[in-house]
């Protein structure tokens, strides 16, 4: 009879390539969290996170350093769920190319983060749920430049890494390529979908760029019947969604500002056998989280809320200041309302630290 095999005694090398196969934030955690052989078979975290940007070294011609940015929903472990000792928790973790890591708060809470994890957050201990990864921005320098300012950045493998910059062009660099390449303009948001780079543009024009040669294929030639000058791309179970936005200038008879009325959303899914963005009726229990640096949808269910059907939107994504009164913001589907933040305790809940 054969002997049983012995996960932990699995050869170095065979380790080895399966940690550099793991792109996936919590998968790298749990890894390492196996035994001590899995341990010192793979790369410190860090370094592993770090190997894409590496391979670029061409970004040393910008003003500023990448930092990496994971975003994790942590909930009981299942085992411990019957027993409530404390909420699910939405963090957002930072590490920069000289191996820094830190936990890093919401930009635009109306109030200041204070952590009992201040010092450090064991991840073993918990559930997670990794919802995204962005690439944010630390200048080196002052710059002039603002064209050269990201928006937003993506990676795609092979290699390939993807900015949207501040005058709304798309510039890609392959790795061991000597010069970027500008692809396309007037893009309003890009995201990484099935491995390929999605761009849309304000008419809802959508096109995706081949992961191999840069190809660019046209996937939706626009949006009918919106005119929104705002767009999110979102994957959500699978699917993915656009968030078409029009900012809306109400006033009342007293010229005072109407903050519910400031918006108008809607939601579709992409179909691209027939090459058309569909409209949603209803996000049912999901809430999407748009950002321009991330966005990312969570179930309702998952972060103990009440209800889903709700766009938070966690950056200052509009022009006009006072939309999000300089502080995070929802917009609920159901009711076609923009609110603060404040007025959903269990969404508000999901940003500030669980109790000791």
């Amino acid at each position: 009879m054969a002997a049983e095999s012995n996960w932990s005694e699995l050869p170095k090398d065979l380790l080895y390539l399966i940690w550099q196969q793991i792109d996936n934030e919590t998968d790298l955690i749990r890894f390492r969290s196996i035994c001590s052989h899995w341990r010192s078979s793979s790369i410190p975290p860090i370094q592993h996170s770090n190997i894409l940007l590496s391979k670029f070294p061409h970004l040393s011609k910008f003003p500023f350093n990448f930092s990496k940015c994971s975003y994790f929903l942590i909930k009981q472990p299942p085992q411990q769920q019957q027993i409530a000792l404390f909420r699910p928790w939405l963090i957002r973790v930072t590490q920069n190319l000289s191996g820094k890591t830190k936990l890093s708060e919401f930009p635009l809470l109306p109030f200041n983060l204070t952590s009992p994890f201040q010092s450090s957050l064991d991840l073993n201990r918990f559930s997670l749920l990794h919802l995204g990864t962005n690439f944010i921005i630390d200048f080196k320098e002052l710059t002039l430049y603002r064209y050269m300012f990201p928006k937003k950045v993506v990676t795609v493998t092979p290699l390939i890494l993807a900015i949207l910059l501040d005058n709304n062009h798309l510039v890609l660099l392959r790795s061991g390529d000597e010069c970027w390449t500008d692809l396309l303009s007037s893009i309003q948001d890009i995201c990484v979908f099935n491995g390929w780079i999605y761009a849309v543009e304000v008419g809802g024009t959508t096109a995706k760029i081949g992961p191999e040669d840069l190809s660019v294929q046209l996937v939706v030639n626009r949006v009918l019947g919106r005119s929104g000058d705002i767009k999110f791309l979102v994957e959500n179970e699978g699917e993915l969604l656009l968030v078409d936005i029009e900012e809306n200038f109400y006033f009342d008879s007293s010229l005072e500002y109407t903050f519910e009325d400031a918006l108008t959303i809607h939601v579709f899914r992409i179909d691209e056998k027939e090459k058309e963005w569909v409209e949603l009726t209803s996000l049912r229990d999901k809430i999407l989280f748009l950002g321009y640096g991330c966005s990312f949808s969570v179930s309702a269910s998952d972060i103990s809320a009440v209800k889903g059907n709700c766009v938070i939107f966690m950056d200052d994504v509009f022009e006009n200041s006072r939309i999000c009164d300089n502080g995070m913001c929802v917009f609920d589907l159901d009711q076609d309302q923009l609110s603060p933040l404040s007025d959903y305790p269990d969404y508000l809940k999901l940003f500030r630290p669980p109790p000791n």
